[in-house]
């Protein structure tokens, strides 16, 4: 049974946000998103807190800090990754009120005339499969290494 909150049952493995985990702690973690939702494009990540938090307002210290941390190196691992023209991160959306934030591509080539937000209207943007995905989360995992 799942809960009131998508992002919680997320991370229990449940609903239809769950995707590859890239990175967890304690207090956050990375998934990609999932092939049903969107365009099957590579590297679009969340960074979400673990604890249901609606806002970052909402985040404890610890929690906004690992966040940050988190978030700088999904965007480190996507452009030493996919070496796209653009990585984007955006807090955004009030769908659900669970704190996430958005870490993703403009992968090289694509139209000027597409927004910034809205590469998954490119048709002829790449597109991965499900054995490739998992392949490229496991590339990505080894950039949340901590030295």
């Amino acid at each position: 049974m799942g809960s009131q909150c998508l992002i919680c049952d997320k991370h229990r493995g449940v609903g239809p946000l769950v995707g590859p985990v890239i990175y967890a702690s304690e207090l956050v973690m990375v998934t990609h998103r999932p092939l049903s939702e969107g365009a099957p494009m590579p590297g679009y990540l969340f960074v979400e807190t673990v604890r249901h938090a609606a806002t970052l307002a909402d985040l404890t210290d610890d929690e906004a800090a690992e966040a940050g941390w988190a978030a700088r190196r999904a965007a480190l691992a996507l452009r030493l990754e996919l070496d796209p023209e653009y990585v984007f991160s955006a807090v955004t959306g009030r769908s659900v009120a669970h704190f996430h934030q958005h870490v993703f591509v403009r992968p090289q080539g694509a139209p000027n005339t597409l927004h910034w937000f809205d590469i998954d209207s490119w048709a002829e943007g790449p597109r991965i499969g499900e054995n490739a995905l998992t392949e490229l989360c496991g590339h990505l995992a080894r950039h949340f290494a901590v030295d």
